[in-house]
This record gives structure tokens, sequence and C-alpha cells, in this order.
């Protein structure tokens, strides 16, 4: 296991680390099963405490406000009194807050003392009738207008707490939920050189979108692609629906139904409803990994969590950005994992380790 250090990290952070390594359990051994062992559980698992809020945000490539929203879950922990400060929580590609990696994570945190936002992305979820369109890998302007209005809310509701103890603000993104909060991060303009995040931590997540698309095409990959694919058709069909485009609109019908990968599917919606001018330009510039180095200084404290074996997501990206900046993240890259998996006789290996961070900073 590949660890870059970053000289303020705790040492007990660290001695966790070196203690506990990721170890696949038994019978969830190689990448694909790792993959797919959340699809397999049935959760149980309730939340105690769930706020609904609703995040106004303006009209894609637009600075007006025209009634669209994002939904999010506000997941607190039972003590108040001992608040150890909030965490939004993003989901990956087709998925949403009912996604059981994201809530078991929130689960975790939340019994850890950290108030927890479950955030749906635009068009997402049961948040699909709130907002015409779809995210995209650069949907910053969505989710820097949320994470702005989140502060101005917990400044209000939580204003006696927040005054004593100057409670951080850090982030989590499972998969493409990674790529969209960093992307965020390197477009938040700053004010007083204050940071979008006070940490984000990035599990499997993509930093070099054209190698991740190539990646899913392959033909060992054909089962998880049209997977995906079934849920961004329906993401598509629902929103369409919604706003009255399909009901007498065939050529729509017929665009939607033919669409056969995830590149034909960013190519033909995704690049330009965000106003990109072509597929590669979209890849280009929603790319992190091609973006870091230039505006490095509006990072938080970052982690990094990739496995050698996913079969979605290839981990050369991560690999190149702790080669290039060792001193700046703390990047962990396991031989074995899959991806959002990481499984271990102990529970999520990967949900314990960005618990501790987040501890630990």
């Amino acid at each position: 296991m590949g660890l870059g250090r970053n000289n303020s990290i705790s040492f007990s952070f660290s001695d966790y680390v070196k203690n506990y390594p990721f170890r696949e359990v038994f019978p969830w051994i190689g990448g694909d099963l790792q993959t797919l062992r959340d699809t397999f559980v049935i959760d149980f698992g309730k939340s105690k405490k769930n706020k609904k809020i609703f995040f106004p945000i303006n009209k894609i490539l637009s600075k007006k406000f025209e009634c669209d929203y994002l939904l999010g879950f506000l997941e607190l922990p039972e003590n108040l009194d001992s608040l150890r400060g909030f965490v939004i929580v993003t989901h990956g590609l087709g998925g949403s807050t009912k996604r059981f990696g994201l809530r078991r994570i929130s689960r975790k945190l939340a019994n850890n003392g950290f108030g927890v936002l479950k955030l749906n992305l635009r068009g997402s979820g049961s948040a699909r009738y709130l907002a015409k369109g779809n995210y995209c890998a650069r949907c910053s302007s969505d989710v820097i207008s949320a994470i702005n209005y989140f502060k101005k809310f917990i400044n209000l509701e939580f204003k006696d707490l927040i005054k004593m103890n100057n409670l951080p603000i850090y982030g989590v993104g499972l998969s493409l939920g990674g790529t969209i909060l960093l992307n965020a991060c390197l477009d938040y303009d700053e004010n007083k050189r204050e940071k979008l995040l006070d940490g984000l931590a990035c599990v499997s997540s993509p930093l070099d979108l054209s190698s991740c698309s190539l990646c899913i095409e392959k033909s060992r990959n054909y089962i998880y692609q049209k997977w995906l694919l079934h849920r961004l058709k329906n993401q598509l069909w629902d929103g369409f629906n919604d706003e009255g485009k399909i009901l007498n609109n065939e050529k729509l019908r017929k665009k939607i139904r033919a669409l056969k990968s995830i590149r034909e599917f960013d190519q033909k919606f995704t690049a330009p409803s965000w106003g990109f001018n072509s597929l590669e330009d979209y890849y280009v510039k929603a790319s992190p990994i091609l973006r870091i180095q230039n505006s490095i200084k509006k990072l938080p404290p970052m982690l990094f969590i990739h496995a050698k074996d996913d079969p979605w997501v290839p981990y050369n990206a991560t690999l190149n950005l702790r080669e290039k900046f060792i001193d700046k993240f703390i990047i962990f890259i396991t031989e074995k994992g899959g991806h959002n998996g990481f499984h271990s006789i102990n529970g999520c290996w990967s949900d314990e380790v960005v618990k501790n961070w987040f501890i630990s900073i």
C-alpha cells in the first residue's frame, strides 16, 4: 500500500493506518466482488435524525434562479454538545442518497460526532422533480451554491455551538462525487483566503475522465456499463417527462433509447447541456488531474483512496498525483478493494479511514 504523507498528519492517524492496512474478506475476493458487494446487501439500518433541506440553485449556465433546488438530508449525532463538525457526502454516477454505501459512511460519521449532509446532486434520486437537467463532473455552480447555503443554515441553526467550537465543514465524495467536490473546490472564488471546505476525502474518484470512460467501455465491463447506462437513461427519461418534453417528442424518445455507452450519453446530453463544446472538451475541462497544479492553493487538506483492482476507474491518475504532490496530499493506493468497495473483516475499511482522518485534522 502506498502512502503520501503530509507533514500535518497526526501520529494517531498514521499509527492507525500502519496497524490496520486493508485486507479483503471472504467471500468478497477480487475487484469485481468488492465492487458489487453493496448491491447485494439489504440495509435495515435507519437514520435517527434526518432533517430535509432544500438548496436553491440557479438554472444551468445562468445566474438566474428559476425555482431549481437540490435536496439534502441532514443526519445529526445523538449528542450535539460534542459535535465535531459537519460533513457533506456526495454520491457517484447514476446514484443518489439512497445508495447503501453513502448511507453507511454517513451513519458511521454521525455515530462518531459529525453532522452529516447527504446531498442529492441535480436531477438525482428523490430530488429529480426539483431541478431541470442533470449533474455533471464539473457542476461546480450547483455545489458551491449548496455549500454556501449550508454554511448560512448551520450558522443560524447551530450558532451557539459554532461560536464556541469553530466547527469545520468537510466533504466526502464517493466515486464521481469526489470528482465533483474536488472541481468545486478548484472553481471556488476565495474570499479572504477561505476555502470551500476544511477537508475533502475522495474514494475511488476519477481524476481523468477520458481514461475512465475508455476503461468502462472494455469488453469485460459490458455488464457494468449496461447497468450504469440503464440508470442514466431512467434519470434522463424521468427528467424530460417531468418537464413535459417526452410525451409528444418521438425524436427525443428514440435518441434516449439509442444510447449505447456512457461516452455517448456524455456526448449527446451531458457535455452540451453544461456548455462544453464537445465530449473531448468536457472530459478535459472536468478532469481535476489537469487542473490541480495551477490551483492547488484553493484546495483544503485532501485524502485520496483508490484500489489498483478498481474495474471502473484506473488508479494511474491518482498514482501520478501522489508522485507530483507527495507532500501536499494523503494518498492511499491499495492492491485490492475494487471500486468504492474496501470490504474487510471489520466492515468497510475506507469508511473507517475517512472517519479517523477527519478526527485527526
